[in-house]
């Protein structure tokens, strides 16, 4: 899939991710949905949408995403927002556009994240502050996974994505700190 339409009509970068193992992600709720996602995985390294079962993530549920690309890739259009998430931008996010949320919080960037995902099928890490509506501050430590459509007649492009967000309190004054931006790798 080609990302033109990302970048020009977001002004997202791509090529901007270190590599993290996903070892070194301290997050046990992290390292859980990466061994969830790469067991489901295809020859393809994708992991196929009908093999995503949420009674598999049982408590997570209420920080997962679930995410579909729209046929026109420059939208990713949310489809489940766990309760948790919801609460934290204080509204429903389901039917609405990913970047429709970008005006409702601050954070350091990692809006490229959304395009690098689709471009090179690898899962993506964030983690770090971000200060919602009502001056709440937060350290948001995200997973986004790639899942295809495959079995449903379309070619193996990322057709999903599973994210999840958790979230810790911060104080005001550690919204300055830095944000990690990384592709997972085993």
């Amino acid at each position: 899939m080609s990302t033109p339409g990302w970048t020009q009509r977001y002004g997202l970068e791509t090529g901007r991710s270190t590599l993290i193992r996903v070892g070194q992600v301290a997050s046990p709720r992290v390292q859980y949905l990466y061994r969830y996602w790469s067991g489901q995985a295809d020859q393809d390294g994708l992991m196929p949408r009908q093999a995503f079962d949420p009674v598999d993530l049982g408590s997570l549920l209420s920080n997962v995403l679930f995410i579909e690309v729209a046929s026109n890739p420059c939208d990713l259009m949310i489809r489940v927002a766990g309760q948790e998430i919801e609460e934290r931008y204080g509204r429903s996010l389901r039917g609405r556009s990913i970047f429709e949320t970008f005006p409702l919080v601050r954070r350091k960037d990692t809006s490229h994240q959304w395009c690098e995902i689709l471009a090179d099928r690898q899962p993506k890490y964030r983690r770090g502050p971000m200060v919602f509506p009502n001056d709440r501050v937060f350290e948001a430590e995200r997973i986004m996974l790639p899942l295809s459509a495959a079995g449903e007649g379309d070619a193996e492009e990322v057709a999903f994505i599973l994210a999840a967000i958790f979230y810790r309190p911060l104080s005001p004054e550690d919204v300055e700190l830095t944000a990690i931006s990384a592709t997972l790798i085993p």
